[in-house]
C-alpha cells in the first residue's frame, strides 16, 4: 500500500512533468501539508533510495529530468506570460475530489487545469474552446461546454438568447480572470463579451476565487465585472502592492500568493 509520504512524491513528480521547478511554499499549499513535511519527505535520510527529485534554492527540481521527456504539455502550447505558473499551481491546489469547477476564458486556465493532478475526479464547466480541450486532457475530469455561437477572435461560445448551464448548477470554485485591478474601478476585463458569463460564474459559484498577475493591479481595462469584494479569494504570482492587502481584508478577500505561510 502506497503511503502518503510516497503519494506526496508521486504527485510531486507529475507536477514536475509540467514544469520545470515548483517554489517549495507552492508544493505545500498543493499538497494541503506544511513547507516542513515536504522538507522531511525529500531529505535523503528519510529515504531508502535516491530521489528524482532535490531542493534547490527554495525550489522542488528534478534530478537528471530525461532530455527525451516532452517539455510541455498539449494544451501549454497556448501562449500565457510566465507569472502565470505560480498562479496556476496555487489554483490547480484548490480543486478537490468531486468538485464542480468553472473555469473563465483566461489564458491561464489552460496551464491551471494541467496543474490539476490526473488522479483527481472533477467536472469542470467552461465556455472557451482551449478550455475545453485542456479538460479534456485530463483523465478524471468530465468537461461541461456552454454552447452557443463560437467567435474564434475570443475562442468562447456565446449564447444569450438561450438558458445557460449556470443557470442550474452551483460550481464549488468559480476561477475568474481579470484585464486589470484597481482600487476605485474594481476588477476589469478586456472583452466586454465575456462579462455576461462571468457575471453569472460569479452568481452562482460557491467560492468565487479571482486570479490576478502582480502588474495587473492599477491597471483598469475596458469592461467592469464588479468590485474586488464580490471575491472570496484572491491569487497572485507575489505579494499585492500598495494598499492591496489592507483594500482585500476590508473586503474579506483572502490573498493567495507563493511566499503567503503555509496553511
Amino acid at each position: 500500500m502506497e503511503t502518503k509520504q510516497k503519494e506526496r512524491i508521486r504527485r510531486l513528480v507529475e507536477l514536475l512533468k509540467k514544469t520545470d521547478r515548483i517554489h517549495l511554499k507552492e508544493a505545500a499549499r498543493m499538497l494541503e501539508v506544511s513547507v516542513m513535511t515536504i522538507r522531511r519527505d525529500l531529505s535523503p535520510d528519510n529515504q531508502e533510495m535516491v530521489l528524482p527529485l532535490t531542493l534547490l534554492g527554495g525550489y522542488i527540481v528534478m534530478v537528471n529530468k530525461p532530455a527525451t521527456a516532452p517539455t510541455a504539455q498539449p494544451v501549454r502550447s497556448q501562449t500565457h506570460h510566465p507569472d502565470d505558473l505560480p498562479m496556476a499551481i496555487l489554483a490547480a491546489g484548490m480543486v478537490a475530489e468531486n468538485d464542480l469547477v468553472f473555469f473563465d476564458n483566461g489564458p491561464e486556465m489552460p496551464l491551471v487545469i494541467s496543474m490539476i493532478p490526473d488522479d483527481i475526479t472533477f467536472t469542470g464547466i467552461c465556455y472557451s474552446h482551449r478550455v475545453f480541450v485542456a479538460l479534456n486532457e485530463k483523465p478524471n475530469a468530465t468537461a461541461i461546454l456552454c454552447g452557443g455561437t463560437y467567435r474564434a477572435k475570443s475562442d468562447a461560445f456565446y449564447d444569450t438568447s438561450n438558458p445557460s448551464v449556470l443557470d442550474s448548477l452551483n460550481p464549488r470554485k468559480a476561477f475568474i480572470s481579470a484585464s486589470g485591478v484597481h482600487e476605485h474601478y474594481g476588477v476589469t476585463w478586456f472583452n466586454p463579451d465575456d462579462l455576461a458569463t462571468k457575471r453569472k460564474a460569479i452568481q452562482h459559484g460557491l467560492r468565487k476565487i479571482l486570479l490576478a498577475r502582480y502588474a495587473l493591479f492599477d491597471e483598469v481595462a475596458s469592461a467592469s465585472i464588479g468590485p474586488l469584494s464580490a471575491f472570496d479569494v484572491l491569487i497572485s504570482d507575489r505579494p499585492l502592492p500598495a494598499d492591496y492587502p489592507a483594500h482585500c481584508r476590508n473586503g474579506f478577500v483572502k490573498v493567495i500568493t507563493p511566499d503567503s505561510a503555509s496553511e
